[in-house]
């Protein structure tokens, strides 16, 4: 198995995650404006009571939406950027590539995603113990939508596309799953189609590790998430376009 070329992935987190961090600090917090309308209009209708429902959505919406950026992002540095057609040249791989773009947007959402660390602290939902499973939780589903937004960001022919394309798949993936509310508040035909969802899965896992919902479903959601998310992966640096036509 060939190494991961560690140096590219930093050298290219430096330039893609931290610079555009530093420098345009005001578009960082405009992703956090659905999670926070969210957050606050849940709050307001059920007066609190499904509150730290929003708190656990907020931050799954946060880490979700950075692995769907891919689509906007993969296609505006292939279409218009011209940087794979450099990377090919090298020995650069599609796997070296998805991690990149991975840790870039991950440090260019930190601001968002410490936001809701810390509103998961205050209102205890995160912990020492419970830490490690919450984490393992949101990476794998970091990994699991930047798979997905790699392989359909490649598939776009015009990087106008992207932007529409990327909004829908956000609704679908971080709205319509119970990512806001518990699970089991929705009718079982319902739930059965969108268990499949890989934030529906991450929602499961997270409801049961903050405490809020217990589940016998911890077990299976998480196999199932991993899977998906080795299925994906895989299928993104197999059969999407790394070449530019």
């Amino acid at each position: 198995m060939r190494p991961l070329k560690i140096k590219f992935i930093l050298a290219f987190a430096r330039f893609y995650g931290v610079a555009p961090l530093v420098r345009g600090i005001v578009y960082v917090f405009s992703y956090l404006t659905v999670p926070l309308a969210e957050l606050f209009l849940i709050y307001m209708i059920t007066k609190g009571e499904f509150v730290k429902f929003a708190v656990d959505g907020g931050l799954i919406t946060v880490i979700a939406s950075n692995g769907l950026a891919f689509i906007a992002d993969f296609a505006f540095l292939r279409l218009e950027l011209k940087i794979q057609d450099l990377l090919v040249a090298t020995e650069i791989s599609a796997g070296d590539y998805i991690l990149a773009l991975t840790f870039s947007n991950l440090i260019y959402s930190s601001p968002g995603i410490l936001t809701y660390v810390a509103l998961a602290i205050i209102y205890h939902l995160l912990n020492p113990f419970n830490f490690f499973p919450v984490f393992m939780t949101l990476l794998i589903l970091l990994l699991n939508t930047s798979a997905i937004g790699f392989f359909i960001g490649s598939l776009i022919s015009h990087v106008r596309y992207s932007w529409g394309i990327g909004a829908i798949a956000g609704t679908l993936l971080t709205i319509l799953p119970p990512v806001y509310y518990p699970y089991y508040l929705l009718p079982h035909m319902i739930f059965e189609l969108i268990y499949p969802l890989p934030t529906t899965l991450a929602s499961i896992l997270m409801q049961n590790f903050t405490g809020l919902v217990k589940t016998s479903l911890v077990v299976q959601s998480f196999t199932v998430l991993v899977v998906e998310t080795v299925v994906f992966y895989y299928l993104s640096i197999r059969f999407s376009r790394w070449v530019s036509k």
